[in-house]
């Protein structure tokens, strides 16, 4: 089968369209293609070094870094990992209803100063605390944690520190400051997902700080509980005394 140039064209127009990666049955239906063709440009296309394949049900492929269509100007990710945390804890804030907390403090928690924490892996660098009520259960303090990581250290650490944060929190995310382009380009991206899963830590994309809606979850945190001592441990190792007595005030009710 003879494959033109245009062919080839409108592969590539089509992908950046969805965004610059695709499952390859939906993008097959957007471009109406037989079966036989569709396989025949990809297959082309990634020999070329122009696209790569991924994962998911049906397989997907994605553009290469050399083909991604360039991003809308607006205001740059900060390239330091400190820089991030100021913008995604305001964020955060808005982010942290979806648990319908009645009652919940987020702040920044990365810096202890020479206070003994237990170790650096202990350290969340924001940490969200509020109070969930029930129909028939008693009020429940919850604590969420959040590892944060720039789009350039997308590895395998930051799944390994919220690994660590889950001893003494309801729920733990990596948020990585990058696209699911950049994220599935890197070579930790198979082992990131599968140490997730297995520990039940949550990932969180965010190309864009301060636009919650464009947040990708791709893998929600599992809620368990953690030891009683190692939660109220990591509260009293809180450095912000805001957060303390807000857990301090609204303590769960009598059983």
């Amino acid at each position: 089968m003879n494959v033109t140039k245009g062919r080839r064209s409108d592969f590539i127009a089509a992908l950046e369209k969805a965004g610059g990666s695709s499952g390859n049955k939906s993008l097959r239906q957007a471009l109406d293609w037989p079966e036989d063709l569709y396989w025949k440009v990809q297959g082309i296309l990634i020999s070329e070094g122009r696209l790569a394949p991924g994962r998911g049900q049906g397989g997907s492929v994605r553009l290469t870094e050399s083909n991604t269509p360039a991003s809308v100007p607006g205001a740059p990710v900060p390239a330091r990992e400190r820089d991030l945390y100021a913008p995604l804890k305001a964020s955060i804030e808005k982010w942290i209803n979806r648990f319908a907390f009645d009652d919940v403090f987020v702040d920044e928690t990365h810096s202890r100063g020479a206070k003994d924490t237990g170790g650096t892996f202990t350290r969340p660098d924001i940490t969200a605390a509020g109070f969930r009520s029930y129909v028939y259960l008693p009020k429940r303090l919850e604590v969420v944690t959040f590892e944060i990581k720039p789009g350039e250290a997308v590895s395998i650490m930051g799944v390994l520190e919220a690994i660590a944060h889950r001893e003494g929190a309801h729920r733990s995310y990596v948020m990585y400051a990058a696209s699911r382009l950049t994220f599935d380009a890197a070579k930790d991206a198979e082992r990131i997902m599968e140490l997730a899963q297995k520990y039940g830590v949550g990932i969180i994309l965010t190309e864009k700080l301060d636009d919650v809606d464009s947040w990708e979850v791709v893998l929600d945190a599992v809620r368990h509980e953690p030891d009683p001592a190692r939660l109220d441990r990591f509260l009293g190792d809180l450095p912000s005394d805001n957060m303390k007595s807000s857990c301090q005030n609204g303590k769960d009710e009598p059983r």
